[in-house]
């Protein structure tokens, strides 16, 4: 009986030795917590289908402010440039969403579907977690206020004429810049700034073209100019002079104007102030409006010419020459 045990012991585990050679594909090496190994059939498991879980991909979404226009009057641009075509204009109190931020700039969209670029100091941000509203600029002192407060300045026709244009490139800084590029680009600063405060700007020209000197006078007298600034770059065969001169025609009529103007724009850019003095130019004497022509520094001098060229020299300008006409209307309408 012995050898009979035997022999059906053998015989199983024959049966079995085959199958795990004959049939490779239906066993499976296993090991156990205890760390012992070995082989079992696959027909006596059942496999766990073991779930990964795929990590939740997130939509990228808009950085999205809500902001209120912060001036009377503000221009949408088509791109973030004071040279970008004007697309759209925003008054005083209106919603708008900031979707982009450049340096100076937003990208905003108006409650009314108007959308482009607008100037970042002119807006201010809704500050939700405290429902305050803070500008982006906030102004830190009551002459700042002052400065930013657009009424003094609302309604007055200024007339901006950039010099030169055209054929006429004006003088060549020591770099080779036109005296006409930098004229128009400086005017067209002004022109933003005050326009948001409210001013009608009337600009002789808007790109590179030659207006004749008595049109230019003429656009002045004939939409009764409160102002008219007429934008130069200087030039001397003597490098080492520099500084900030403006001239007028009629002292009464015009000397108070340049004298304002110039005062502010020296506190602004920081250059000399070589004073206001009398000469007989063609857009001065032919006009009957209080007016101005204003020499912006030296391009021939290198220390004037590395100032000038700069965007932020013709921010500083444009403060300067917005000063200079509130203290101007301010001092005017105190004597009439």
């Amino acid at each position: 009986m012995k050898n009979i045990s035997q022999i059906r012991v053998l015989a199983i585990l024959s049966v079995i030795l085959f199958s795990l050679f004959v049939f490779p594909s239906q066993k499976y090496q296993f090991k156990l917590s205890s760390n012992q190994t070995g082989w079992v059939y696959n027909d006596y498991i059942k496999k766990a289908k073991i779930k990964t879980k795929t990590p939740k991909q997130e939509t990228p979404t808009e950085n999205k402010e809500e902001a209120t226009v912060g001036v009377t009057v503000l221009n949408v641009r088509e791109k973030p440039s004071l040279t970008s075509q004007v697309v759209g204009k925003l008054k005083l109190g209106t919603k708008i969403t900031v979707h982009e931020e450049q340096t100076g700039w937003a990208k905003v969209v108006s409650s009314s579907g108007d959308q482009g670029w607008v100037y970042s100091n002119y807006i201010t941000k809704d500050v939700s977690s405290n429902n305050q509203t803070q500008p982006v600029n906030a102004p830190t002192t009551s002459k700042e206020l002052f400065q930013n407060s657009p009424e003094p300045l609302k309604g007055k026709t200024i007339v901006l004429d950039p010099g030169h244009g055209g054929s006429d490139d004006g003088t060549t800084s020591i770099i080779g810049t036109h005296e006409k590029t930098l004229t128009l680009t400086t005017a067209q600063v002004v022109e933003q700034k005050l326009e948001n405060a409210g001013a009608i700007v009337i600009m002789t020209r808007t790109n590179d073209t030659y207006i004749p000197l008595q049109q230019r006078a003429d656009l002045s007298n004939q939409n009764h100019a409160d102002a008219f600034i007429s934008f130069h770059y200087n030039w001397l065969n003597d490098p080492s002079v520099n500084g900030l001169t403006d001239f007028y025609y009629q002292k009464s009529k015009d000397n108070p104007l340049a004298s304002y103007i110039l005062k502010e724009v020296v506190k602004t850019t920081g250059l000399n102030n070589d004073g206001t003095r009398f000469d007989n130019l063609d857009v001065l004497r032919n006009n009957s409006q209080p007016s101005t022509l204003i020499e912006l520094g030296f391009l021939s001098n290198k220390q004037d010419d590395s100032v000038v060229e700069s965007s932020a020299y013709r921010d500083n300008v444009a403060q300067g020459v917005y000063q200079g006409l509130l203290d101007y209307f301010s001092t005017k309408k105190q004597v009439t």
